[in-house]
């Protein structure tokens, strides 16, 4: 047989015992998830963030503040430009698969929610009551 995790009992005298179970009912994952829905990633709407214009931006700012930018004398390009694309693949990278926000919504935001309970259609409607919270994890452009 598989081992199992061994969980810890709760102590009702203890109050320290109480508060870290009260504590770990609350407690959100800390991970992002494994990948968004496909019908998700479908109806998204492009923002733009991607590795390429953030290269071409820093490096105008680089011309900008009088730095030497463009192709070398012997026409290939310059090492500070290719390594500013590294970068910002790079951040780019670590903010689309490390990164999770904290989110929360408003009391008073409109809610709509559709399903199915089995062969049935099911549609609701309302508003949140209280702030709702989650995580919500980065998704760009390619």
């Amino acid at each position: 047989m598989g081992k199992c995790k061994e969980t810890k009992t709760l102590d009702f005298k203890n109050p320290n015992s109480i508060l870290s179970a009260l504590k770990n009912l609350f407690k959100l994952p800390s991970k992002p998830g494994s990948g968004i829905p496909a019908q998700l990633i479908l109806a998204k709407q492009c923002g733009g963030f991607n590795a390429s214009e953030i290269a071409a931006k820093i490096i105008q700012r680089q011309a900008e503040a009088g730095i030497p930018v463009g192709p070398l004398p012997s026409g290939v390009i310059s090492p500070n430009e290719i390594m500013e694309r590294i970068r910002a693949e790079v951040m780019v990278e670590a903010i689309t698969t490390k990164m999770v926000m904290d989110v929360a919504i408003q009391p008073g935001t409109a809610l709509q929610a559709t399903g199915t309970a089995g062969p049935i259609p099911v549609v609701a409607a309302g508003t949140i009551v209280g702030i709702a919270t989650g995580k919500a994890v980065v998704n760009p452009c390619a």
